[in-house]
């Protein structure tokens, strides 16, 4: 069992770090850095330049991107900045792969003793091969509308599963359920859905030049955005009550002031990305602080320990 946790501790957070690469994979529009899967401009280790890129004809004889562009306008888009960025993001998903398939086979022994952690172990994995077949469409549509928020949310939900795995596996007593909690986690799954519309949005204005500047590509979102805004008030308020009510109950409890911290930290940086144009630094903290403001309260909701607490 001690070694199982272990394992699913390491996978948790190598997941968080893979979802922090996915936010600088968005921020900095590098999604196309690599334009086909799951090769990399048709080499297995990105060029180094324009001149190492394969010619037109792959191993089957058949035309090297030229379905849809000719090769001068398509190699116009390389960029190698962008380009390794997405392949170290590749990269992290391939660890992260190994982790999941590490887990799954830390749970085999338990499968009778804890059938939980073994078919808990198992679904994580599946997702997880399911993620990579998504991300191989994400890049083969180029950047589907729709695809990239399923591929965030299962992102985010897979989170929640590898904090299961370890709470389930952790010989730390449970602590009570924060009121509010289950019901706070749900309003963020929806905002990180409408988050992740919004920048769509923005995508999909943006792939044609319209002349308007980038302070005011927000304004033109639509309903997804002006339902994103309000909706993190209601977040707002209810972990405002959460933490009045936790101080009533326990004076020492931790969560539920990380919680409402982490609150107005993403309050503060919509507020940012809305007046400021959408600088890339504030897109990656707001989905890195979301994703973290979601465990937090999955973990406060679902699986409280005792340790959460002050001195």
């Amino acid at each position: 069992m001690n070694r199982f946790h272990k394992v699913a501790t390491l996978t948790f957070w190598a997941t968080l770090g893979l979802v922090v690469a996915g936010g600088l994979v968005r921020a900095t529009g590098a999604g196309l850095g690599c334009p086909d899967w799951p090769t990399c401009w048709g080499c297995w280790l990105p060029p180094t330049e324009l001149s190492d890129i394969p010619s037109q004809l792959d191993d089957s004889g058949n035309a090297y991107y030229l379905d849809k562009l000719d090769r001068k306008q398509y190699l116009s888009k390389f960029d190698s900045t962008k380009m390794w960025i997405e392949y170290m993001n590749r990269v992290l998903g391939v660890l992260i792969g190994i982790f999941i398939i590490a887990t799954f086979v830390a749970s085999f022994p338990l499968r009778k003793s804890q059938p939980r952690l073994f078919y808990g172990s198992l679904v994580a994995l599946l997702m997880v091969i399911f993620q990579g077949w998504l991300g191989s469409i994400v890049v083969e549509s180029e950047l589907m509308p729709g695809m990239i928020t399923l591929h965030m949310l299962l992102a985010m939900i897979l989170l929640s599963l590898l904090i299961s795995l370890q709470a389930w596996s952790s010989p730390l007593p449970k602590g009570s359920i924060l009121p509010g909690t289950r019901i706070l986690y749900g309003l963020i799954i929806l905002q990180v859905i409408l988050g992740t519309q919004v920048r769509e949005k923005v995508d999909e204005f943006t792939k044609d030049d319209h002349g308007i500047v980038r302070g005011e590509w927000l304004d033109h979102a639509g309903l997804v955005d002006h339902l994103h805004r309000p909706l993190s008030l209601l977040v707002l308020g209810l972990s405002v009550w959460i933490f009045w009510t936790a101080r009533k109950m326990s004076k020492k409890d931790l969560l539920p002031t990380w919680i409402l911290g982490c609150v107005l930290g993403q309050i503060l940086l919509g507020v940012v990305l809305a007046y400021a144009g959408l600088p890339p630094w504030s897109q990656t903290a707001h989905l890195v602080l979301g994703a973290g403001l979601l465990c937090l309260v999955y973990r406060a909701g679902w699986h409280p320990v005792d340790t959460f607490r002050d001195g």
